[in-house]
């Protein structure tokens, strides 16, 4: 994995991840498997093969997974197996808030945890257009 550089500016909290071979590698096989539908589909009839698409990242070692709650938001844990309690991350996943699902996100969630030394939660948000905005906004905040 690429090494972390810390940015000296006004938001300390900024961290830069460079592209190593390993992700060169896995984003090109991304760009393949996405190829065919690209552009073809949209709306929700996109969603299940967006979740069939999430479910391809390769689970990473070592990560415990758990359903829970947060702040009234079901979603997911991503729990590295070592690391400390103090430290937590909210992914709010892709999907531009009509597409995805916290347990398809989940192993991408594993390696943000990893990488973070974090554990990662993942709100199952509501999806428009069944639940149009501001729903999405308003369980990412309540978590």
């Amino acid at each position: 994995m690429g090494k972390r550089k810390e940015y000296d500016s006004a938001a300390p909290w900024i961290l830069e991840h460079p592209c190593s071979a390993s992700d060169e590698a896995a984003m090109s096989e991304m760009r393949t498997v996405v190829a065919p539908m690209k552009g073809k589909l949209r709306g929700v009839e996109a969603r299940l093969p967006f979740e069939e698409i999430m479910e391809r990242v390769s689970a990473p070692d070592g990560i415990d997974y758990a359903e829970d709650n947060v702040g009234g938001i079901d979603g997911w844990w991503c729990r590295p197996q070592e690391v400390p309690q103090d430290r937590a991350v909210m992914h709010i996943h892709g999907g531009w808030f009509n597409w995805g699902s916290a347990l398809a996100f989940r192993h991408l969630g594993g390696h943000v945890a990893i990488y973070c030394s974090a554990a990662v939660f993942l709100p199952d948000y509501r999806l428009a257009p069944e639940h149009p905005f501001p729903a999405a906004t308003e369980d990412v905040l309540s978590c």
